[in-house]
């Protein structure tokens, strides 16, 4: 039962990587990402990391940086890595959040899922679906970084060890910190019928969740840890860490993703096909 369990996953989390990766939709979707990523690379990236460099050893630079709310930079070895966390905090949940949207709502919608179901069980085809994805994302993470490490060895070679071993804890805590927003996303793509209302309910449970939770906890402050089940509540005290203290925070995504991909399995279990 297992051994085909993952068998049935393994091949489904393989197709959806060639149907990201081999069609005209992903081909189409990896230019975009180049070309947005190639901006954010040679101007925001590029230009913050010369004038942190410039300013990281001076009074004024550390207080000025403290003041605007983004002195954290400053505890990164390589001022490009510390730009790209603050940058890839935002874009990647947000890509994330676009692009896992349709993870069956389609196929139930064609009747395809049914079809699909004859030859696997519904729980493969969940978590290899969810699996395709997160590897998808994990590719594009390691590409963008790549290309920023290569940026830093133009910059200066000797600090390519430095580099690769910042780079290898933003690859980490990244791919962790995305793991409950695709999770997210396969849950709401089970329940509703496109990919565009999957995007309109993840919207509202963000803003909801964190209305309601704020204010109640008002008034029960107890109720203020509830905010640990919003995907992304800790995103914000992540951009305060640097390097490996970034997985300090690793346990709350992780138990997101647990909570959330277990109801996703309930609800694909009970859904009509």
């Amino acid at each position: 039962m297992i051994p085909s369990f993952l068998k049935h996953t393994s091949l489904i989390c393989q197709f959806e990587l060639k149907r990201f990766f081999a069609t005209r939709k992903g081909l189409l979707y990896m230019i975009t990402f180049a070309f947005i990523w190639y901006l954010i690379l040679f101007y925001p990236i590029r230009f913050s990391s010369d004038f942190l460099g410039q300013q990281q050893n001076t009074p004024e630079g550390n207080s000025f940086f403290q003041f605007i709310g983004f002195g954290s930079l400053l505890n990164w070895r390589i001022p490009e890595l510390g730009v790209y966390w603050h940058f890839s905090l935002v874009i990647f949940p947000l890509l994330t959040v676009v692009t896992s949207a349709d993870q069956t709502c389609s196929d139930r919608n064609r009747g395809t899922l049914r079809f699909v179901c004859l030859r696997v069980s519904r729980g493969s085809l969940f978590f290899g679906r969810f699996s395709g994805i997160m590897l998808t994302q994990a590719i594009l993470i390691l590409a963008s970084l790549l290309s920023t490490v290569a940026l830093i060895a133009f910059r200066d070679t000797t600090l390519l060890s430095v580099a690769f071993n910042s780079a290898s804890a933003i690859f980490l805590s990244l791919v962790i910190a995305l793991l409950p927003f695709t999770a997210m996303m396969a849950a709401l793509s089970a329940t509703v019928q496109s990919a565009r209302q999957a995007t309109s309910w993840a919207i509202l449970i963000w803003t909801f969740l964190a209305w309601i939770i704020s204010i109640f906890s008002a008034y029960l402050p107890a109720l203020n840890s509830l905010k640990l089940l919003i995907p992304g509540y800790q995103i914000s005290n992540l951009s305060q860490l640097a390097e490996w203290q970034t997985l300090q925070l690793a346990y709350i995504p992780l138990l997101q993703t647990i909570i959330l991909l277990s109801i996703g399995r309930w609800i694909i279990h009970r859904q009509s096909l």
